[in-house]
């Protein structure tokens, strides 16, 4: 099989991170902007935290050849806590399912005037059927307009940047109680992301020729992120009113001009429907896998889980980010001071 080089592993870590609720502007808002200019330090330290950990995970497969990440994320031989590993991400993974219909319900209400309950009910249909129909390769598809919707977000952060003369308004403040400060924002932040996608780069592992492709992927990727980052998080600093909206950025596109609000708006939809799609699909596969009956009704359980998520997303996208996110952050934490633990252990002995 082909080697994965640093560019490759660059391009599939940044990939890893630009979800909807990043483009979107809302995660960064919450965790970062509505703290001023001090977000764009936060976001620095996640930065570290997201090269650090996925280095540590990402050498210690190499180093051992242990792939299950229930087993790089405890210490010992404990099967029940690496149970709860699992039906943690695939809790994690059904919020994203649950926040991305929420999102899509709030994004057409601004585009379209849709009422929110029944843009999510469409949009849920849409992908139910998708999903059903086995469609699994649109997800690829769709995948490839997130890094075009990034791009247009550096350019819209750009021009707000611009207009705004560079002037940093004065700090909201906290959007949520969960989040009290800058350094818990970036801390809870940098967790919740962590843990739900740092499986997504294991099979990379062992398709890199050792510590140098890793470390330069990795670095080149973590550059690529702060770019992005501090693009959108300075473009808000300077025009704070926009955090108050469901969808910052697209508000922020619309103020710059319509006919920009509803480009970007298209492709960050569907960039909602690939990333809802794939987490659901991951979320039943792993499910199927451990309950026979999942498995052999797997059209009506995916049916359900799907209309199940849509409930859900009547809480509301930005409410949703800032309950949903913050929890399973602190609840990961102890996870991945686990796996740090084990990368030292493996560092001196070689073994887990």
């Amino acid at each position: 099989m082909k080697k994965i080089t640093a560019k490759h592993l660059a391009m599939s870590y940044t990939g890893v991170f630009l979800g909807a609720g990043f483009v979107s502007g809302q995660e960064l808002w919450q965790f970062f902007a509505c703290f001023g200019p001090i977000g764009l330090l936060g976001f620095l330290g996640t930065a570290v935290l997201f090269f650090y950990i996925n280095y540590a995970n990402l050498r210690m497969i190499q180093v051992t050849g242990v792939e299950d990440m229930g087993r790089l994320m405890t210490r010992g031989e404990k099967p029940a806590l690496r149970a709860v590993v699992t039906f943690m991400q695939c809790l994690l993974l059904f919020g994203v399912s649950v926040i991305m219909i929420a999102g899509a319900a709030s994004l057409f209400n601004q585009l379209l005037g849709i009422p929110p309950w029944i843009a999510g009910l469409v949009f849920t249909v849409i992908v139910s059927l998708v999903a059903l129909l086995g469609l699994q390769g649109l997800v690829a598809v769709f995948s490839m307009l997130v890094p075009a919707t990034t791009v247009v977000a550096v350019i819209l952060a750009a021009a707000a940047l611009v207009r705004g003369d560079f002037r940093f308004a004065v700090p909201n403040g906290s959007v949520s109680p969960l989040m009290p400060n800058w350094i818990i924002g970036f801390i809870t932040y940098a967790a919740y992301n962590l843990f739900g996608t740092i499986s997504v780069l294991v099979p990379t592992a062992k398709l890199m020729e050792g510590e140098k492709t890793v470390r330069r992927g990795l670095g080149l990727g973590s550059g690529l992120l702060i770019l992005l980052a501090w693009s959108m998080i300075a473009a808000m600093a300077v025009f704070p009113a926009v955090g108050l909206t469901e969808l910052p950025m697209a508000q922020l596109a619309g103020d710059l001009h319509p006919a920009l609000e509803a480009g970007y708006g298209i492709l960050m939809g569907m960039g909602m429907f690939s990333a809802c799609l794939a987490a659901m699909t991951a979320v039943v596969n792993q499910v199927a896998l451990r309950w026979r009956k999942a498995a052999v009704h797997h059209k009506p359980f995916t049916t359900v889980m799907l209309f199940a998520a849509y409930g859900l997303s009547l809480l509301g996208f930005g409410n949703l980010i800032g309950v949903v996110y913050p929890v399973f952050g602190y609840a990961s934490i102890p996870f991945l001071i686990c796996l740090v633990c084990n990368w030292r252990k493996v560092k001196k002995t070689g073994t887990l």
